[in-house]
C-alpha cells in the first residue's frame, strides 16, 4: 500500500507539473502542443523500453516488479498527457484519427492487462499445482489416453458397458480439447460438478472393481479440469499482449510520422 500511495503521489505531481508547464507555454503565446507532444513521445519511449527489458532479463537491469510499477504509472501519466495534448477534442484528419484509435487501444488494453496481471497469478497459485502453458497440450493428450484405456478395460474387468458409455457420451469430448473456458475464467465449478453428478449416478450400477475404476477416471477428470483452468487463465494473460504490444509499436510508428509532418509543415518553433 505504501508503494502504491507513493507512486500515485508521484504520478499526480508529474501530471500537475505537465499541466502547469502547458499553461505557462500558452500564457507566453507559444504553442503548448510542442511541449506536451515531446513529453508524450518521451513517455511512450520509456513504455516501450519495458518490453525490451523483459527480453533482456538475463542482464542486471533492475527488478522486473519495479519496471512493471514504473510502466503502469507512467502509462497513467501518458494517458492524462494525451488528453491535454489533444485539447480534449476529437481528431480532424486521417493521421490524427489513426493515432487516436491506436492510443485508445494501447491505453485500454494496458488497463485491462494491469487488472489481469494483478488478479490471475494469485488465482493460479491457489488452484492446484502450477503448469507450464506450453506443456498443457501434451498433458491433456496423456490424460485422454489414460481415460480411454480405463474405459476400454472396464468392459472386460467389470463386464459392463456403463463406464465405456460414460466415456463415449460425455468424457471423450471433455478430454479431447480445452473445455469450459468462460467458466474457468469466472472460477466456476459448475461444469465439473455436472460431470461428477453424472458419474455419481452410475456408482450404484457398478461393483467394487467398477467403482475403483470410476474413481480413477474421476481423478483424471480433476486433473484435466485443472489443465483447462490454467489454459484459460494463462491463455488470457498471453492473449491481451497480442493486442497491446503490436498496437504499441504501431502507435510508435505513427507518432514518428506525426512528428515528422508537424516539423515539415510548420516552423517547428515552440
Amino acid at each position: 500500500m505504501n508503494r502504491m500511495l507513493r507512486n500515485t503521489v508521484v504520478t499526480i505531481v508529474a501530471v500537475g507539473l505537465l499541466y502547469a508547464g502547458h499553461w505557462i507555454y500558452e500564457a507566453s503565446f507559444r504553442d503548448a502542443r510542442y511541449l506536451s507532444g515531446w513529453v508524450l513521445t518521451t513517455g511512450m519511449t520509456f513504455l516501450v523500453l519495458f518490453n525490451i527489458r523483459k527480453k533482456l532479463s538475463m542482464l542486471p537491469l533492475g527488478r522486473a516488479s519495479t519496471w512493471m510499477q514504473f510502466h503502469i504509472y507512467l502509462g497513467y501519466f501518458v494517458v492524462l498527457g494525451f488528453a491535454l495534448h489533444t485539447g480534449y477534442s476529437m481528431p480532424d484528419s486521417a493521421l490524427e484519427w489513426a493515432l487516436w484509435v491506436l492510443f485508445v487501444m494501447v491505453a485500454l488494453s494496458g488497463i485491462v492487462g494491469t487488472i489481469l496481471v494483478k488478479t490471475i497469478p494469485p488465482k493460479l497459485e491457489l488452484h492446484s499445482e502450477k503448469v507450464l502453458f506450453q506443456r498443457i497440450p501434451s498433458y491433456r493428450a496423456q490424460l485422454a489416453r489414460e481415460a480411454e484405456t480405463l474405459a476400454m478395460n472396464s468392459v472386460d474387468q467389470v463386464a459392463s458397458l456403463t463406464i465405456s458409455n460414460l466415456h463415449t457420451n460425455l468424457l471423450h469430448d471433455f478430454f479431447r480439447r480445452p473445455r469450459n473456458i468462460v467458466s474457468h475464467l469466472a472460477s466456476s465449478q459448475r461444469p465439473l460438478n455436472r460431470i461428477f453428478g453424472e458419474m455419481d449416478k452410475l456408482e450404484r450400477y457398478l461393483d467394487e472393481t467398477g467403482r475403483t475404476m470410476l474413481a480413477a477416471i474421476r481423478d483424471l477428470v480433476v486433473a484435466k479440469d485443472n489443465l483447462d483452468f490454467h489454459y484459460a487463465n494463462q491463455g488470457l494473460l498471453k492473449t491481451w499482449l497480442f493486442l497491446h504490444i503490436p498496437a504499441t509499436y504501431g502507435l510508435v510508428v505513427l507518432v514518428l510520422a506525426h512528428v515528422a509532418i508537424m516539423y515539415a509543415f510548420t516552423s517547428g518553433v515552440p
